[in-house]
């Protein structure tokens, strides 16, 4: 790219044919990731070793990963003519791919946490773009947050090998169950850690901040990918420390299961309120981005608590498992397409606020015809791809209280009630910018780009036909990869394998869910429910006060103010900064 940084076209293209070359050897990976993990490892790198292994977990987030990073960066092509320093955006955009692969590929813990680091860092060059006073400071708080969360991981891994004697990836359930309470201090160090990356309540604050201020390509791949990328990080520490190996029966009432249901049963709760929460929140927005941050806090939640059941429910917990591996493959697609079809709609309008806009399907057909498809997505429509995912988290909160404790009903009924409050939302959202009576301002605005279109049009058809299709994706991918771990092969085999996505009573269940959705909406817009006057508190960072706001951002004048300063000004630095760093790793 340093090549190519004065032809902006050669620049782009050149990124778009690596990430497209990158799709393609990571697909090559899929025979070899069926006969069994692969594994290889650098070991004088960095003194300690880097360790890289690829299981159908990590093929699966590899292949998410690689098509949604190219149709992106077609979308950026057209998208970034309208921001300055581009090099750098590209260059931040390419080094957090970089920490994205390494992450899912991570052999160990001590891989993980340097690329998931160096995914953290980049990622706020991302957020910090634009240069704005509002840009700064969402990007304070995503860097604070980022920080505070490697720190909590760091801990983890440091109290894990000093118990253990071993980061690997391994089986390591029936020796942490012998570590008393020390072991709860481990599993919440990861869950908090990865937490604050998944947008997991309370750790979420740095999501409503850093949306609306990022240029929409980050956005994507922030709510597209990166949140995933904790949520990955907490399955594949549960599948890795806390559950038994594969093969070896261990009944559910032996104490090494223990840890893993006391952790399940939070990580329920957690999900559940996650979920509510978001999507409460996301019901009082007008700024789209804001709105579409707020789901992908509410969507977290259904993840966190399909990994929550996963981990409860033990040798049966396969249903949780492949859900919540399903549901991060979905949002992956039909969140990324809304932010997409959102940064559409400013480029040309300059507008993001819902309620200003209107009739935008006269200007923006194939725009709106995307965004249909990627709304029916998220709200869980049958035939398309949110519907499998959610349908077996569905059964999945079913099973915690049918083989767990009876409380979880009402979990159960908090998952359909804000289910149905997502139909609500995104009711709002297509009806109040693309029906209607459209602004006399917006009479003359350009139409869509050839390259925007091309890269919403790939995720477009990857929902359709993930929705007339699910069991090809369960199949192949989900059931391989739970086959992994040590869930009940019997349990796998009379639930998952050919699982009939369309019986009646899911149906039944998702009009009933729509028909929740629609009366809120009807009551909302009547008594006048999306304009609540909130607390200042319950505006996206509630857990930083006014206080510590103060008084981290006059901390940060100093340092960051004077270090962002150096680096926006000229892309110069951050090329020697990349060369230097490339010198001492051939050095030592």
């Amino acid at each position: 790219m340093y090549f190519f940084r004065r032809r902006e076209n050669a620049r782009d293209m050149a990124i778009v044919y690596t990430t497209v070359l990158t799709f393609f050897l990571i697909l090559a990976l899929f025979p070899q990731v069926l006969e069994g993990t692969m594994r290889f490892e650098i070991p004088r790198a960095l003194g300690l070793g880097i360790r890289f292994k690829v299981d159908m977990l990590g093929f699966i987030m590899l292949v998410v990963s690689s098509i949604l990073w190219v149709l992106v960066i077609m979308y950026a092509h057209d998208y970034m003519m309208i921001e300055k320093h581009r090099n750098r955006f590209f260059l931040q955009m390419s080094i957090t791919y970089a920490g994205v692969l390494g992450t899912i590929m991570a052999g160990d813990l001590i891989t993980m946490f340097l690329f998931f680091e160096l995914m953290t860092f980049a990622s706020y060059f991302l957020v910090a773009h634009n240069q704005s006073k509002d840009s700064l400071i969402a990007g304070d708080v995503f860097i604070y947050m980022g920080v505070a969360g490697g720190l909590a991981l760091l801990l983890g891994i440091i109290l894990l090998y000093v118990n253990t004697g071993t980061v690997a990836f391994v089986p390591l359930a029936a020796r942490i169950s012998t570590l008393g309470n020390v072991k709860y201090l481990i599993s919440g160090l990861f869950l908090v850690g990865f937490g604050i990356k998944a947008g997991m309540l309370p750790l979420h604050i740095w999501l409503p901040r850093a949306h609306p201020v990022a240029p929409t390509p980050a956005s994507a791949l922030l709510s597209g990918l990166l949140i995933k990328i904790g949520a990955f990080g907490i399955l594949r520490v549960l599948t890795s420390f806390f559950m038994p190996a594969k093969g070896a029966y261990v009944s559910y009432e032996s104490p090494i299961w223990d840890l893993s249901i006391d952790l399940g049963a939070a990580m329920i709760w957690i999900g559940i309120v996650t979920m509510a929460g978001g999507v409460f929140m996301a019901l009082q927005q007008s700024n789209m981005k804001k709105m579409l941050a707020y789901h992908s806090v509410s969507q977290m939640g259904y993840i966190i608590m399909g990994i929550g059941v996963a981990a409860y429910l033990g040798p049966k917990g396969a249903m949780g498992f492949s859900g919540a591996i399903y549901h991060m493959v979905n949002h992956a697609l039909f969140k990324a397409l809304l932010f997409m079809v959102a940064g559409v709609i400013y480029l040309r309008t300059h507008e993001l606020d819902m309620y200003k806009l209107g009739g935008m399907w006269r200007k923006f057909p194939f725009t709106a015809l995307v965004c249909l498809i990627a709304v029916l997505g998220i709200t869980g429509m049958p035939l398309f791809n949110g519907y499998a995912s959610k349908s077996i988290l569905h059964h999945a909160i079913v099973e915690a209280y049918e083989y767990g404790h009876p409380s979880f009903r009402y979990a159960e009924m908090m998952f359909t009630l804000t289910s149905a409050g997502t139909v609500t939302s995104f009711i709002k959202l297509f009806g109040f910018v693309f029906v209607g009576k459209m602004p006399l301002k917006y009479e003359k605005v350009q139409g869509e780009s050839f390259m925007m279109s091309l890269g919403m049009g790939g995720l477009a058809l990857l929902i359709v036909l993930i929705g007339l299709f699910p069991n090809f994706v369960m199949d192949q991918f989900i059931i391989p990869a739970t086959e992994g771990y040590a869930y009940s092969s019997e349990f796998i085999k009379n639930y998952l394998m050919d699982m009939n996505f369309f019986n009646i009573q899911d149906l039944i269940t998702m009009i009933y869910v729509y028909g929740i959705g629609i009366a809120i909406f009807y009551l909302g817009i009547r008594f006048h429910l999306f304009h609540l006057h909130l607390p200042r508190w319950m505006d996206g960072d509630f857990t930083m006060n006014k206080g510590i706001r103060k008084k981290t951002l006059a901390m940060s004048n100093s340092f960051l103010h004077g270090m962002e300063t150096s680096i926006i000004k000229s892309d110069v630095v951050i090329y020697a900064l990349v060369l230097l760093g490339i010198i001492l790793y051939l050095i030592t």
